[in-house]
């Protein structure tokens, strides 16, 4: 990044600390900020920052739908409904200088370079030690995660540790993906020590905690156990060193979550409605700490002219278009077929994860028509209902009639700038939440897909934990590795679809080939199913595009390759 960009950014911060924040102490107007002098109080580090995660939230960036969403799509979770070229990321028609590749990449590293400049430049003389290493903390938590997912998505990454000022600094090798994990390990483990908890009174919701560097180390280690697409540029897929050792270490990451016994979902028992009242809080902007562990705040500030908001719920919403001042849902993303599959009836997140309807809009007659499309999979706009912006305010008539002109609806969002412009939302983001840490702790108990052990009751009673909120009855399958595993295949799908984890569990199970061609098979296969269909050939798509040669892992950004002579496009991989 050039010197003057760093001004630039220091005086964006500013204005975005101003315009939407009201915990940080007032500074008096200064004519310019340098690297060098910044930092030096709490409120300046405080307003450094907020700069560090405002990176993963601006608009159109990565959190916003891009690579959570788009880069996401293509597995048996999504795929894109639109046969034109819009989409073409989700359908493993990407290449090095897509947008979707350029943002990933440019995001994570905007966010290094602005925790790798606090970490330089962060004054430990005028803090306690507590307090220092505790705003440390917040920032290398940030770095971790950053580089946690530069490595999965692109495999081997330069690893700067120091901030870049001149174009010099680009040229940097990438470092083996082993390497940027250890990195990622021990940024994590000083956060972990550090952080505060999120039930300590001087949390602030949405920032970085202790419990949530926890977790993330679980997943990193699930990471570091399983599949390995390539372990440097030329060499073939293979495992990390005994890789028992990290579902070993995942296992103990995840019992001190549980075992501190805070986080907790709220059972069925006491809530029937548990699952979709946790959802409403992302909807609504409120932070649910006890399940939700850590998730992308984006406060939205588009009204105010900051570029900071998401679209969370638009481009992978309920389809809901045609007039100003509607929440609009464009249903650019279909609930997968497998997903519609592998629920049960009686399963309490089957309604929500799935939507189920649309509201499309007839310009010739003014008129909304409201369709109930549940179990009919296959709809070019089957949307999906986890980030729904609005719901219809009688769906048990909509269900018996089919259809209804003009049918009321409830705005469930928070409709914050969407006076500015209905496509945007204030949706947040779930990284981490508590169901995932269950999960997560069971299948570190069998040693992920590769391991040996069978199930033992303590990974048989979290499982349960999940299943009962969602109101079924307790496991009572085969407790032998390959049936348990792939019990909690399935469960995942049921529980954290469309949260941005699916194609990376699917890599590190070396199962997304498998997946795409079961969900190909299970689409030709359904009674509805048009072969002259261009929306269901478009389904086909990313299964039909699929090479593992390839698509394991993203291409560097053309613009990176030409700017860093030291990194070179991976050889033998097409790009």
């Amino acid at each position: 990044m050039k010197k003057e960009n760093l001004y630039i950014a220091a005086a964006f911060l500013i204005i975005f600390t101003l315009a939407g924040c009201n915990k940080f102490l007032e500074l008096d107007p200064q004519s310019s900020w340098k690297d060098e002098s910044f930092y030096a109080t709490k409120a300046q580090a405080n307003l450094a920052l907020s700069g560090i995660y405002n990176q993963l939230a601006k608009t159109d960036g990565i959190y916003a739908y891009k690579f959570n969403v788009t880069l996401e799509g293509g597995t048996d979770e999504c795929y894109t409904n639109d046969p034109g070229t819009s989409w073409n990321s989700a359908k493993y028609m990407y290449t090095s200088s897509s947008d979707e590749i350029k943002i990933t990449w440019l995001g994570f590293y905007s966010c290094i370079q602005l925790v790798n400049q606090f970490e330089k430049n962060l004054k430990p003389g005028i803090f306690t030690t507590e307090e220092y290493n505790k705003l440390l903390a917040k920032a290398r938590f940030m770095r971790a995660f950053a580089y946690f997912n530069l490595a999965n998505w692109f495999g081997p990454v330069p690893l700067r540790l120091t901030p870049s000022s001149s174009q010099e600094d680009n040229n940097l090798a990438p470092s083996p993906v082993f390497d940027v994990y250890k990195q990622v390990e021990k940024d994590f483990l000083f956060a972990a020590e550090h952080l505060s908890h999120s039930k300590d009174a001087d949390y602030i919701p949405g920032e970085p905690n202790k419990m949530a560097a926890h977790g993330l180390l679980a997943r990193l280690y699930l990471k570091m156990g399983g599949y390995q697409p390539y372990l440097s540029n030329n060499e073939a897929a293979c495992y990390f060193e005994n890789p028992q050792q990290y579902f070993d270490k995942a296992r103990e990451q995840c019992e001190i979550i549980i075992n501190d016994g805070w986080h907790h979902i709220v059972p069925y028992a006491t809530d029937p409605n548990s699952y979709r009242n946790h959802f409403l809080s992302y909807l609504q902007d409120k932070y649910d700490l006890r399940e939700s562990l850590y998730e992308i705040s984006f406060g939205n500030l588009y009204s105010s002219g900051i570029q900071v908001s998401g679209r969370l719920g638009n481009i992978n919403g309920v389809e809901f278009v045609g007039t100003a001042g509607i929440p609009r849902g464009f249903a650019n993303f279909n609930v997968g077929l497998p997903v519609y599959q592998v629920y049960s009836l009686e399963d309490a997140r089957r309604t929500w994860s799935i939507a189920g309807y649309k509201n499309n809009y007839t310009s010739a007659t003014a008129q909304f028509t409201m369709k109930y499309i549940f179990d009919n999979p296959l709809d070019q706009e089957y949307g999906i209902g986890k980030f729904r912006r609005w719901e219809p305010t009688d769906i048990a008539t909509l269900k018996s009639k089919g259809s209804i002109v003009n049918a009321g609806y409830t705005i469930l969002n928070n409709t914050s700038g969407s006076d500015t412009d209905p496509n945007f939302t204030s949706i947040n983001f779930p990284i981490l939440r508590y169901s995932d840490v269950l999960l997560m702790h069971a299948e570190a108990i069998i040693g992920g897909r590769f391991g040996t052990a069978d199930a033992n009751g303590e990974a048989v009673n979290s499982l349960n934990i999940v299943r009962e909120r969602a109101g079924l009855d307790p496991y009572s399958g085969s407790l032998s590795h390959n049936d348990f595993f792939k019990e909690l295949v399935d469960e995942r799908l049921r529980e954290l679809c469309f949260e941005g984890l699916r194609k990376q569990d699917l890599i590190r199970w070396d199962l997304l080939e498998d997946k795409l061609q079961e969900t190909n098979a299970a689409i030709k296969g359904f009674a509805t199913y048009i072969p002259t269909s261009q929306y269901h050939q478009t389904y086909l798509t990313p299964g039909n595009n699929f090479d593992r040669s390839k698509h394991l892992q993203l291409p560097y950004p053309l613009q990176e390759t030409q700017i860093n002579t030291s990194l070179h496009q991976r050889t033998g991989s097409g790009w």
